[in-house]
């Protein structure tokens, strides 16, 4: 056992010479939870608010590790959580480097993306998918920032990933399936400890922005035409651990977007630029004249159990705000959405790690909608290009409305990773398409179910990682019959 924390230290370490471990690349930012429940990380930190910072970091310069990721697709689009990749048929390759540069209080992080697409023609049906006939070429600033370290917390510009919530597979509010946007953040770099416990939050300004040639994610795939210039994003995530509940950590998370030729309409800084501290009244929600913006709001809790090496959490959430108490209690489901999941570490002989995870994300609308329809979660009427940008979902990325239950086992041993993933998709069960025999729901229901495979091995300065899924789509595109997929991401990283 002590070889494989050793191991895994030396590695992680390595990663920590960067200030913050960006989601989903290098390796790192997947290795927290089972430090944290294998006792080498501090149960303290909620890691609900990511990216993971490593605020001890002394002055210092460094190149950080340059990644080549490959997508491949045999059929039609799959996969989510890959940053600024595009939902495709195909291959596609992204590229990343950069470097880190610390100063006393001020700490500098360049870690541009490059993104390619061939995007060839695949399968459409009448409700699902469109071709541009073009490939895909997109340069990111990526997991870049500039900040100001003051003790606890730090203030700064980014365009890094975002990941809210205690989710492992998906996020209700922020992931790393969108490529990072733009954005001013004020947060905490560790917990925060007060006489009643400690917090942890992030505050963020940004600019959402959208390539209207091209199919949206909320819109299956399809283009929209929506007013082109740019929206306001304002969220927060703040996440509370109690002194008398160790190990417990409870938060929230709200976010309000509008347009920003819309902005100005808006009177009082607070309600202008920070609206998420501002409720919305009930006549401003129903009234149709007000501005039109988009907000949502979860709330969530995880518990760990150090000694057990186990964890479990739940986030749920609401994209519309309740009118009075008796909206709440009549129809507290309308508009709702949660996520709800747990992980398992257990020792096996030869100091190997059995890593244990579930996870149930249910997106779809409640059964509530024959009375009173809300939508997807993602999209409620104001903008056009709902909880989007660059035209993808900024939080759970499986897709328009989806639910999506996940196990996976992982066999850990050092760096070497080996592991089998099922997982179920249920492809928008309640969108709309369909008649009075229906209910409204289309005829034919889309379940994908995959079974993938899970590596990861370390060679000298490299690490290499991949997954390849094996996926039977029943009912593609909402029409009667059944297509198969092969789904395959590699990752190889130099450390320098």
């Amino acid at each position: 056992m002590r070889t494989i924390f050793f191991c895994v230290l030396v590695l992680f370490t390595t990663l920590c010479r960067a200030q913050t471990l960006p989601i989903g690349q290098w390796g790192g930012d997947e290795l927290l939870r089972v430090k944290q429940l294998t006792g080498q990380l501090d149960a303290a930190q909620s890691l609900t608010a990511r990216p993971f910072f490593n605020a001890a970091l002394p002055d210092t310069f460094a190149i950080l590790p340059a990644s080549i990721s490959i997508k491949f697709n045999s059929h039609h689009p799959y996969g989510w959580n890959d940053a600024g990749m595009i939902m495709a048929r195909g291959l596609q390759t992204a590229v990343s480097a950069g470097v880190y540069a610390k100063a006393g209080p001020l700490s500098i992080q360049l870690t541009p993306e490059f993104y390619y697409a061939a995007s060839p023609s695949y399968a459409t049906t009448a409700g699902y998918g469109s071709n541009t006939g073009k490939s895909f070429t997109k340069l990111y600033p990526g997991q870049s920032s500039i900040r100001l370290h003051l003790g606890p917390v730090s203030i700064g510009a980014s365009t890094e990933n975002l990941w809210w919530g205690p989710g492992q597979f998906s996020s209700l509010m922020m992931s790393n399936n969108a490529p990072g946007f733009q954005h001013l953040t004020f947060n905490t770099t560790r917990p925060l400890n007060t006489p009643i416990g400690s917090f942890e939050w992030q505050l963020i300004v940004g600019k959402l922005n959208e390539d209207t040639s091209a199919a949206f994610e909320n819109n299956y795939l399809k283009p929209l035409n929506p007013p082109n210039n740019g929206r306001y994003l304002n969220g927060i995530v703040l996440t509370y651990q109690p002194k008398f509940l160790p190990n417990f950590f409870f938060g929230i998370t709200r976010s309000e977007h509008l347009y920003q030729s819309d902005l100005n309409r808006k009177s009082g800084f607070i309600k202008k630029y920070l609206p998420v501290f501002v409720g919305s009244s009930p006549s401003a929600n129903a009234d149709a004249s007000s501005v039109p913006s988009d907000g949502a709001f979860s709330f969530f809790g995880r518990w760990i159990l150090p000694k057990h090496r186990a964890e479990f959490y739940l986030e749920y959430g609401y994209n519309d705000f309740k009118q009075n108490l008796r909206d709440f209690s009549v129809n507290a489901n309308h508009s709702s959405a949660y996520i709800a999941g747990f992980k398992k570490i257990i020792a096996l002989k030869n100091n190997q790690l059995l890593d244990i995870s579930g996870e149930i994300t249910q997106m779809a609308q409640t059964t509530g909608y024959v009375v009173r329809n809300a939508g997807n979660w993602y999209v409620h009427g104001g903008v056009s290009q709902g909880f989007t940008h660059q035209n993808q979902i900024l939080g759970a990325g499986s897709g328009f409305g989806n639910n999506v239950q996940t196990l996976q086992v992982k066999k850990i041993h050092g760096m070497q990773l080996l592991g089998i993933k099922l997982q179920r998709i249920q492809q928008d069960p309640k969108g709309f398409g369909g008649n009075a025999n229906t209910l409204g729901m289309r005829e034919f229901q889309w379940n994908d179910l995959s079974l993938g495979f899970l590596g990861q091995q370390k060679f000298n300065r490299f690490l290499l990682s991949g997954e390849l899924q094996l996926v039977h789509s029943k009912n593609y595109g909402w029409e009667k019959g059944n297509q198969f997929n092969l789904y395959s991401y590699i990752r190889c990283s130099y450390f320098f």
